[in-house]
């Protein structure tokens, strides 16, 4: 069975390769932003952690919650991300593009958390505490009934294989940009896409047609 329009709307078929150009660390160079961010990072670490989190929160919070699929898990997930980019500053490069390198410390870190099977305690920044823009809201896929079983069938899924096709589908990412993110050849990336493009497909069809039949 197909999966419904909404289905191939979040995730564009699981989109193939070469559909959409990267925008990554190594297919475009790093923007003035970007170079903004890492110059105010070895000036003022408190003050580019503050940028960062004020500029990325909510899209990390996303791809974590879309990954995880628990709010309160994405949340401390999130804060767990920015912490380690903080304490990684030291290693960013003028041609580094921030929002990938997020999205690479973001990935570790929620599969480190599942493996462990445990919550971790996280390291709350004065300058990010207390704002108003904490990441405490919820994705309104999460509230569809149909998305939700999107959500079901990507926990299914082996860990790398869901946040490589996330990033591929739902991102953009290129295979390259997402071996550079993974930190894993490209050999690698393709395989966790195609098993996890076929995985997907069949999981979400079966449960499309338990649903109807049910």
């Amino acid at each position: 069975m197909r999966p419904s329009v909404g289905a191939l709307s979040l995730f564009a078929s699981l989109r193939e390769e070469g559909t959409r150009p990267g925008h990554g660390p190594y297919e475009a160079p790093a923007t003035p932003a970007d170079a903004q961010l890492v110059a105010l990072a070895r000036e003022a670490p408190a003050d580019a952690l503050e940028a960062m989190y004020s500029a990325y929160k909510g899209r990390i919070y996303t791809f974590l919650l879309r990954f995880l699929a628990d709010p309160e898990m994405a949340d401390d997930v999130t804060q767990e991300t920015f912490t380690k980019a903080y304490a990684a500053f030291a290693s960013l490069t003028n041609g580094h593009r921030v929002l990938p390198w997020l999205y690479r410390i973001a990935s570790n870190a929620a599969v480190d958390h599942l493996r462990r099977g445990k919550r971790f305690r996280w390291l709350r920044l004065g300058a990010v505490a207390d704002t108003a823009d904490e990441p405490h809201m919820r994705d309104d896929h999460g509230r569809v009934p149909e998305r939700e079983h999107i959500q079901a069938v990507l926990r299914g899924l082996p860990a790398e294989n869901a946040i490589a096709l996330l990033l591929h589908a739902v991102e953009g990412y290129s295979y390259l940009e997402i071996a550079q993110i993974q930190g894993c050849t490209m050999t690698a990336v393709r395989s966790r896409i195609a098993r996890a493009r076929v995985s997907f497909r069949r999981a979400y069809g079966q449960g499309a047609e338990t649903r109807q039949t049910g």
